[in-house]
């Protein structure tokens, strides 16, 4: 089997990239937001601000992410432009990887390298999952980086090699703990079927322990830096929330790395793979290139694959789809070879469909994903949680849209884990509600997955919030009010300054004092209100972060005016501007 002996068309190649890095810039752009992505932005911005995770904040990843990513969310502070930024510095992971799996691959054919590139650009999986904010990115590109020295070892020889080896699987597990699967397949690729330059199979325990040494050094410096931070409590919450806690995650979710338009590039690859099997049998593993993709990806396959391994996302199968994309351009590429030697129409035909397959439907698909506007309404909804909370403010957010603002509970985000645990009862949902009481959101922004909490968690949204602006809640309650006289018990859950509306005719007394419709600071706690009139609705809603700005003039948005204990102000201030209390969309006194 002679692979690729004519060189790509530049033209083909030339608009292949244009077209590829025109998808990945649109997909960077329109692509929605998933919840781990504003968890890490989360979890960066909290390191920005100097606090150490598993010490001060609940984190299941390993932190070297959130370290790196720290500047970035520091120099973007409440600008949601964070995202794009972020997702940009992904797809320089991703095109770093495209091009080291193209060297890979020159090893094997010029012209199916550049097929595998253009390949691995155009799967939606890639363009999808190595766009997003999330370690498993750089990691890919430090197992990727691996795979290249470990195929140098096996063509030369020389400790060097093994040191980077291990260096890059050492880094790949500082990012992410699911590159342990990553670091066995290179451990089996070190100890099996290796080519001329490996050396004796006497001397594999110690090319191992090379590994191993290589390895240890940036997880050790990792775990140094979160010693040093935050000293032995934060190195014990690692051992429990990230350690601990993956060995025994509840989240048993399984895809796998082909859906759609993949199918045919996994055949094509799957092809390339039984015609060197064909030729090569067994030997086609001493290879170098050969070996050092295949082993490792075997390994990692077969982990994903397992029963027992929770947590397999679309993103855990990214270190597979180098390889994938490999062989399926090796397969392009001697396809179209044959098709040029026989001259025969059906080769031609066969050629073509190869191509088609493996490259153009899963680049079609690519393009379709990445023109639709998919983000639209959660970057609306992160820019309105930033100007409902100020700074500092706790923000009840099940997807973590509130990158800029704290937590309302210790677990960040409703990741699927912790979701399983509240149903499982390992995490009691009256914990969760004794966190929301400990720091009082005044927002709250229902995403689906609070709303899956229907328990004590959504006793509690019913209770101290009213729907506010683009459906966020908002601290405060409603009345419904008879005609004629009446009184109700209401529990604020803040101290704050409310808007009070009260129906036309209608005359409303708090705690037995008389107000009027306006502003009025008020405690926490319960209040009893009572009314004289026509009946309507009464609303007490707290003041946002852009109406107390408007209304006092404060930079950081405090109350500055009136006595707490609901006493009315004594001076109503100049009302905000039309522009911004049309923005703001909450009720304004009648009349």
């Amino acid at each position: 089997m002679r692979l690729a002996m004519r060189r790509v068309p530049a033209s083909v190649l030339l608009g292949s990239l244009v077209l590829a890095v025109v998808v990945r810039a649109g997909v960077v752009v329109n692509r929605a937001i998933d919840p781990d992505e504003s968890q890490h932005l989360h979890a960066a911005w909290r390191v920005a601000g100097g606090q150490v995770p598993y010490r001060d904040f609940w984190e299941h990843h390993v932190p070297l992410f959130h370290a790196a990513m720290a500047p970035l969310v520091a120099a973007l502070t409440d600008r949601p432009e964070v995202y794009w930024a972020a997702r940009g510095l992904m797809a320089l992971c991703a095109a770093a990887v495209v091009v080291v799996t193209w060297r890979i691959a020159r090893r094997l054919s010029a012209d199916g390298a550049v097929w595998a590139a253009l390949i691995l650009l155009a799967l939606p999986q890639f363009a999808e999952t190595s766009t997003e904010t999330r370690p498993d990115v750089p990691a890919l590109l430090a197992h990727v980086l691996s795979l290249w020295t470990l195929v140098r070892w096996r063509e030369r020889g020389g400790d060097r090699w093994l040191w980077l080896t291990g260096a890059g699987q050492g880094l790949a597990l500082a990012l992410s703990l699911k590159a342990a699967f990553g670091v066995l397949g290179v451990a089996a690729a070190v100890a099996g079927p290796t080519g001329p330059g490996a050396g004796p199979r006497a001397g594999r325990m110690g090319a191992l322990l090379r590994v191993a040494a290589g390895a240890a050094a940036p997880c050790a410096l990792v775990l140094g830096w979160l010693t040093g931070r935050g000293g032995s409590a934060a190195l014990a919450g690692f051992a429990r929330d990230v350690i601990r806690g993956s060995l025994g995650f509840v989240d048993r979710s399984k895809t796998w790395p082909v859906y759609g338009s993949e199918i045919g590039t996994f055949a094509v690859a799957g092809l390339a793979l039984l015609l060197l099997a064909r030729m090569r049998g067994w030997g086609l593993l001493r290879h170098p290139a050969h070996g050092a993709l295949l082993i490792p990806a075997a390994v990692i396959a077969a982990a994903l694959a397992a029963p027992w391994t929770p947590a397999v996302y679309q993103h855990a199968w990214l270190p597979v789809l180098p390889v994938v994309a490999t062989y399926a351009g090796l397969g392009v590429a001697a396809l179209a070879e044959w098709a040029r030697r026989r001259a025969v129409p059906r080769w031609r035909a066969l050629a073509a469909a190869g191509l088609a397959a493996a490259l153009l439907v899963p680049l079609g698909e690519s393009v379709l994903f990445a023109v639709r506007d998919q983000n639209a309404g959660q970057l609306l909804a992160a820019r309105q949680a930033l100007r409902l909370a100020c700074p500092g403010e706790p923000v009840l957010d099940g997807t973590a849209l509130a990158v800029f603002r704290p937590a309302a509970y210790r677990f960040g985000a409703l990741i699927t884990g912790v979701r399983y645990w509240v149903a499982q009862g390992v995490v009691a949902e009256e914990t969760i509600v004794a966190d929301l009481e400990a720091a009082r959101p005044r927002v709250a922004y229902p995403d689906r997955r609070l709303r899956a909490m229907i328990g004590p968690v959504a006793d509690f949204l019913r209770r101290y919030y009213v729907r506010g602006p683009d459906g966020f809640l908002l601290a405060g309650a409603r009345i419904p009010a008879a005609g004629g006289e009446g009184r109700a018990t209401v529990s604020l859950l803040v101290p704050a300054l409310y808007l009070v509306t009260v129906p036309p005719g209608t005359t409303v007394a708090v705690d037995g004092r008389p107000i009027r419709p306006g502003w009025h600071d008020l405690t926490a706690g319960r209040h009893e209100v009572g009314w004289t009139g026509a009946g309507g609705t009464i609303g007490l809603v707290a003041a946002t972060c852009l109406e107390r700005r408007l209304l006092r003039g404060d930079a950081h948005g405090r109350p500055a005016l009136g006595a707490p204990g609901g006493r009315e102000r004594r001076r109503e201030p100049e009302p905000p501007p039309t522009e911004a209390r049309a923005a703001l969309t909450l009720e304004r006194p009648a009349g």
